[in-house]
């Protein structure tokens, strides 16, 4: 009784919902031609939005969480502490981001750079990229004019491995290690500036690499075409004794611009296949000029196709920024405009024994409007819980993605019905699917004795059932499947696979890691890629964190030095930092001839007129910010270095302990480390993702209340839903994907994707004329299983040329894409039936009627499908 209360209600929100589309077929049917240059009109304006497009190329901004609290202490940062890269520049340690720099990683062809011929040949490549000369108005200018200076001239790291003193060092092999000294107050710490070494406990035995970063002044004007020439120089490099590779920090910026040429190439082949697919699927099973589809799959790809400028339009007016993996974006709407275009054209062959042309699209509209509405209003919402990430790359990529799904679909529902409406007309007018003069039927051509190839190419006739209008692929999947899937023993083998694969899946998710690799951002092809792959695979990973203490606190109180003391030992005390290093002015300050303690007056009159004035000690001159007037120090900072953190968790872990240290001090102090711009998004980007999924799955779930107001029908696709989401996630660790931005993106993508092809195969379900189960997920399976085929098809021809792709993008939205699609196919071909054969909701009505007419469809659906 439950049950038939249910389908009551579900019949008459289907009917009342169906009635609307077919009264908009209707309408459309009267006035085709406005519903075909309306929206090409509307699409074309709207693309004109493009030209206030900018693309985003900044990786910060684009890869890290917005407003998150390393951003915001980065600020600080920038605002407690001057910038003094022109004259007091020290170490990246200081910078209050990533800098500005030029980088060149040198390998020794021998195996170990440490011997003094290699060390001559090193020298001469840094005064190679010394000489690096650009022209600006009229004058030149070389690395000396633009580099960051400190008391002893260009902070260039690594320059020491060529100093008298290193080279001495290397001849007696009495190479101290992890620090080496060089007539300065504290000694040169350089364990990252040396790659794939063996070291004993004291001592650096041999190295293979060494570094050097050319850091440039940020002071003043940006230097980028130097940047730019020092790439080109570092290209003509050529040395038989060492191997270089480089980059510079503007690097990034540059690869990611050529990403997006590169899709424009991938998008026209995989336009080029799609069209080839879809004519060839299109082409009706009987070889009739008149009820002939084929021409029906250009306006559908068309339709798709136009939503792409013209939703990048609207979203670039509306000021949000392109980042190049909305790249991506041309290949999802393409499979989606086309999936909806195979919908309509079930509907349509559906709707042949209806008498008039807008009969037929009203009935196609009435069959198939709900369907395609429901899937592309769950894609744009899914999107849409997406755009509220604190990933930029996620936000702008669901908002791109989202309002060219809400386009595509609008241009599937006017400029593509009416394109039906115009091939219908014709088809009534018995008129040639090319020429469109009209021809005779078949029969009257034989009657009149007529060649067979004047037959074939030149008579034909309206197609009276939706066994004429389909293709012989449209037949197939639902001829096929149910004769495989609803047999007994195959429904168990069934549920058996599929709760394995849930088992599978579950392990698979706890073994989740996450990464952001940035060579994985760029073709393997580029220069970068070979950069971060030598500084990955042999640099320590090592982090320098500052204590910053951002107001003024007494200095010469002994309250004071001992919180301090006592904030750098407890964090000497975690196991991820070293515990025999920090840089401190204060212990350094007290250790100098200068220290004076009486009074804070004295204290910082010292400080500041003798001991930072010594050369040695100007290096301190960043870390200190002083009141020259009221003889106050306003801000300062302080260091220690962490152990080598190989995995992101320990680099994670480390931000958070060192924050959890500086909050538990008596002084109000804040953490610092430029890396923890990036350390943030390994904390963000699994639980935003858990997140946004979660929330995307609750907007399905009550789109499909709204939709298919049916508690089982909820319960299935929900649950179906949720289990291709477990199988992607799970399945993502097999595959060598780690757990970054870019998966986030790629799994809250296939969120809405995931639904369509359940949706559609429910919404067969219910709306058949049979009473029994199985009767009725055979007619769903023939009603939609055409589209789901097709779907699944041109999904994965829109990202079967990134399969060999080189970049990690592209491979790894191949691959989640791929999972998506295959689960998603499988959970509505093979799971889904199965349980709607079990447990589908009841209909208690006579069918008999119907019944036959479905055996004489099936009838001649195998007769078809043999002869093909």
């Amino acid at each position: 009784m439950l049950q038939n209360t249910f389908y009551n209600f579900y019949e008459k929100t289907e009917h009342k919902t169906g009635a609307m589309f077919a009264c908009y077929g209707r309408y459309v049917a009267r006035n085709p031609w406005k519903f075909i240059f309306v929206p090409i009109l509307l699409n074309g304006l709207l693309s004109i939005g493009m030209i206030r497009l900018h693309v985003e190329r900044d990786l910060v901004t684009v890869y890290t969480p917005i407003n998150s609290d390393a951003i915001k202490d980065s600020e600080r940062v920038k605002i407690l502490f001057p910038d003094l890269s022109g004259t007091h520049f020290v170490g990246v340690q200081q910078l209050p981001d990533l800098g500005c720099y030029a980088e060149v990683i040198i390998r020794a062809v021998s195996g170990n750079v440490l011997e003094p011929n290699i060390l001559a040949e090193v020298e001469k490549l840094y005064n190679f990229v010394l000489e690096t000369t650009i022209n600006n108005g009229g004058g030149s200018i070389n690395y000396t004019d633009i580099c960051a200076r400190n008391v002893f001239g260009c902070n260039v790291e690594g320059a020491f491995f060529f100093s008298p003193e290193f080279i001495s060092a290397v001849v007696a092999d009495n190479i101290t290690f992890p620090y080496i000294y060089q007539n300065t107050v504290d000694p040169i710490y350089y364990e990252n500036m040396v790659g794939a070494f063996v070291f004993n406990e004291t001592h650096l035995i041999s190295a293979q690499m060494l570094r050097l970063r050319f850091n440039i002044r940020t002071d003043k004007t940006d230097f980028y075409n130097w940047q730019n020439e020092f790439i080109f120089r570092m290209n003509s490099f050529s040395s038989r004794s060492i191997e270089i590779t480089y980059m510079h920090s503007r690097s990034m910026a540059e690869e990611l611009d050529k990403n997006i040429q590169h899709d424009v190439f991938l998008f026209a082949i995989t336009f080029a296949v799609m069209i080839i697919y879809i004519c060839f699927a299109t082409f009706t099973a009987r070889c009739d000029v008149v009820g002939q589809r084929i021409n029906l799959g250009y306006p559908g790809i068309i339709a798709a196709f136009i939503a792409i400028p013209s939703s990048y339009g609207i979203v670039s007016a509306c000021g949000v920024s392109f980042i190049s993996i909305v790249g991506m974006v041309p290949f999802l709407i393409i499979g989606v405009g086309v999936d909806a275009m195979f919908v309509m054209l079930s509907g349509l062959a559906g709707a042949q024994s209806k008498g008039s042309v807008e009969d037929k699209i009203a009935e196609t509209m009435r069959t198939s409007g709900v369907a395609i509405t429901i899937t592309s209003v769950t894609d744009c919402l899914a999107f849409l819980a997406g755009a509220s990430s604190v990933f930029l790359s996620v936000r702008n990529f669901c908002i791109y993605t989202g309002v060219a799904v809400i386009i595509c679909y609008l241009n599937q529902a006017t400029l593509f019905l009416a394109c039906l409406t115009l091939h219908e007309k014709r088809v009534e007018s018995n008129r040639h699917c090319m020429t469109c003069f009209p021809v005779i039927s078949k029969k009257n051509a034989k009657e009149q004795g007529l060649s067979g190839q004047y037959i074939l190419c030149c008579s034909g006739s309206p197609p009276t059932s939706r066994n004429e209008a389909e293709s012989c692929l449209d037949k197939f999947p639902g001829w096929l499947i149910p004769k495989v899937i609803l047999k007994f023993p195959v429904k168990i083998i069934i549920l058996h696979i599929f709760a394995g694969y849930l088992a599978i899946s579950i392990y698979g998710i706890t073994t989740i890691k996450q990464d952001l690799d940035i060579k994985n951002l760029v073709s393997p092809a580029s220069y970068l890629y070979k950069y971060r792959q030598w500084l990955d695979d042999n640099f320590r990973g090592i982090t320098y964190v500052s204590f910053v203490i951002p107001q003024t606190v007494s200095y010469s109180s002994n309250v004071t030095e001992d919180a301090i003391d006592t904030l750098l030992k407890n964090a000497k005390y975690n196991p991820s930092v070293k515990d025999n290093f920090q840089i401190s002015w204060l212990s350094s300050y007290k250790q100098s001839e200068f220290y004076n303690d009486s009074s804070e007056d004295k204290f910082v009159t010292n400080l500041e007129q003798s001991f930072l004035t010594y050369p040695l000690y100007q290096r301190f001159k960043n870390d200190l910010v002083i009141d020259s007037v009221a003889k106050r120090i306003t801000a300062s900072r302080f260091y220690v270095i962490s152990e080598n953190l190989e995995s992101t968790e320990k680099q994670g872990q480390l931000m958070l302990d060192m924050r959890v240290i500086a909050k538990s001090s008596s002084l109000s102090t804040f953490a610092f480390s430029p890396d923890f711009i990036f350390y943030e998004q390994y904390l963000k980007t699994f639980s935003q993702t858990v997140q946004k999924v979660g929330i995307a799955v609750i907007i399905v779930f009550l789109l499909i209340v709204l939709f298919m107001p049916h508690p089982l029908l909820v319960i299935f696709i929900t649950g179906t839903l949720v289990m291709i989401m477990v199988g992607i996630l799970g399945f993502i660790p097999f595959l060598g994907i780690t757990f970054s931005t870019i998966t986030m993106i790629q799994i809250i993508m296939s969120v809405g994707f995931s639904v369509d092809y359940a949706a559609h195969l429910c919404h067969g379900f219910m709306v058949s004329d049979f009473s029994s189960r199985e009767e009725r997920v055979k007619q769903a399976l023939i009603r939609s299983g055409a589209p789901i085929f097709h779907g699944a098809v041109t999904s994965f021809l829109g990202i079967i040329i990134f399969a060999a792709d080189p970049s990690y993008i592209f491979r790894s939205f191949f691959m989640v894409r791929s999972l998506a699609i295959i689960f998603g196919f499988a959970h509505t071909i093979l799971f889904l039936p199965v349980v709607l054969s079990f447990i589908g909701p009841h209909k208690a009505v006579n069918s008999s009627n119907q019944r036959e007419s479905m055996q004489n469809y099936k009838l001649a659906l195998e007769v078809e499908i043999t002869h093909f």
